[in-house]
């Protein structure tokens, strides 16, 4: 195991782990492309998530912009980014009149309120020629919902997060302390209720019980309150209407959400996270789902700074936790799929603190999670400098060579297994593991490996065993002339274990 890929090929997440994806780029999430662009931008990506009705309409706002009423609605924002959602603001405010009975020309059409999709030509125009007389009919409505930020709280992220915070009490033992930022409704910090009244589904059960919640708290720059008839308005007027199925969930969240209190603040994302204290006796845990687009990289970077500068004085006592699900790239390929990752202070399982580990993907909605599979790598080298190598006898990167590694046994840490991988594949006993990197390589099935590679000093003559065909010492010039796994090379040399003339 070990590589990934080529480093033209790779790009950081927005944690930091390295991703890689290709593929045909729209415009950047921070770019401002004028509103026709990103109202097209947000049809083509309506298509690739199943939701006809939305796209259609959004292509409508795009032909029609510099046209009354929408060309006066849109002025102010001509000048918006890609992240600002523009698109979903507008719509979702045609679909709020819908759901509260005030465009009864729209709702026909759309799922959410009982209406059907439009079947044909005639009806798509139908349903244009509607959205926009409701558009200039309520054009204050629309103007007001323009000027609020989308406040899309999907509960379908929660299953990762359920899972993950298994994962947190198994390796800490301690209640959690659960903070959102970007929290909408804080409908997450429930997300013990709703895995129990099985709004959402139990991942990984075999990670343990979730832990005790004895603090919820969120933060947004403009809280809604999930008790309120205005509240649950909002919040279902940003489920597109294509997507039946989600209202329905959001719409039993709601029924849970009255019966746990939540404390939500009106604050900066940021100035929030800096203001976090670690306590005795309890797992603080930072969480947040889909709202990091909606960020500026200068904001971006102050919360990763902030999170680092609190994990250095975690202990196991006082323990932070940093879970996200956000998306993988702003690459037309992958920006509709989410990696759920998790950063913990001190680290579990063998890894040092501070290292994200990307655990599985999802689609945008956060159910079902692809969940991805940990393996573990050894980079060996005895006293001369010489880098122990297996080929692989099965895949992936079958008869390629390869450092030794293979698939983690069960709750086995991370080190443990790699030095134990070393051992089967090539008889090589190793002691004192030094993390070195993570990567990510695809399984060829959907899933992905997700690979911690661990320094190892070793000596003795290998004997190939277990999966490999072959192991042998290679000095660093020669791996370069070698059939390696994809990724191989590059990874090392990043790593230093070879130099640039290797």
């Amino acid at each position: 195991m070990g590589g990934q890929s080529t480093p033209e090929a790779r790009s950081r997440g927005p944690f930091g782990v390295r991703r890689a994806y290709a593929g045909v780029m729209g415009p950047s999430r921070d770019s401002r492309p004028g509103i026709r662009a990103i109202f097209l931008d947000i049809a083509a990506s309506c298509e690739r998530l199943d939701a006809p009705i939305y796209a259609d309409l959004a292509r409508c706002v795009a032909e029609y912009s510099d046209v009354e009423p929408l060309s006066s609605l849109l002025a102010p924002y001509a000048d918006a980014r890609v992240g600002d959602m523009i698109p979903l603001r507008l719509l979702s405010a045609v679909h709020g009149l819908a759901l509260a009975r005030r465009a009864p020309e729209v709702a026909i059409y759309l799922p959410t309120t009982g209406g059907a999709a439009p079947r044909d030509d005639a009806d798509r125009e139908r349903l244009r020629r509607a959205f926009l007389a409701t558009i200039d009919a309520h054009r204050k409505a629309v103007a007001a919902s323009l000027a609020r930020v989308p406040q899309t709280n999907e509960v379908g992220r929660t299953v990762g997060l359920a899972a993950l915070l298994r994962r947190a009490r198994t390796g800490f033992g301690l209640p959690v302390r659960l903070h959102e930022i970007g929290c909408s409704a804080g409908l997450s910090l429930r997300v013990d209720a709703l895995v129990a009244a099985g709004v959402v589904s139990a991942d990984h059960p075999e990670w343990g019980d979730l832990p005790d919640v004895t603090e919820r708290i969120g933060c947004d720059l403009a809280p809604v309150d999930a008790t309120s008839t205005e509240g649950r308005l909002a919040l279902t007027s940003f489920i597109w209407p294509d997507h039946a199925e989600r209202f329905e969930r959001l719409r039993r969240a709601l029924d849970v959400a009255g019966g746990i209190d939540v404390a939500l603040v009106t604050a900066d994302a940021l100035d929030h996270v800096r203001g976090l204290r670690l306590e005795a006796g309890t797992t603080l845990v930072v969480w947040h789902s889909a709202m990091w687009l909606y960020l500026p990289p200068e904001t971006r970077e102050g919360i990763r700074s902030a999170l680092e500068r609190l994990g250095a004085r975690a202990t196991r006592e006082s323990p932070l936790v940093h879970i996200g699900l956000e998306p993988l790239s702003e690459d037309r390929e992958t920006q509709h799929r989410f990696t759920l990752a998790m950063t913990t202070w001190p680290g579990l399982d063998g890894l040092p603190p501070g290292v994200e580990v990307p655990w599985g993907t999802t689609p945008p909605g956060g159910s079902p999670v692809t969940w991805s599979v940990p393996c573990a790598g050894g980079i060996v080298r005895d006293d001369q400098g010489r880098i122990l190598l297996v080929r692989r006898g099965r895949e992936p990167a079958r008869g390629l060579w390869s450092i030794p590694g293979g698939r983690i046994d069960g709750d086995e840490p991370w080190d443990e297994a790699a030095a134990r991988e070393v051992l089967e594949e090539t008889g090589i006993r190793v002691a004192d593991p030094r993390y070195v990197g993570m990567v990510e390589r695809d399984s060829g099935s959907g899933s992905t490996y997700v690979i911690a590679d661990f320094a190892f000093a070793g000596d003795g003559e290998p004997q190939a065993g277990d999966d490999a065909d072959d192991a042998r010492w290679y000095d660093p010039g020669e791996i370069g002339d070698l059939d390696t796994s994809p990724g191989l090379v590059e990874a090392l040399r990043e790593w230093g274990y070879l130099t640039s003339c290797d």
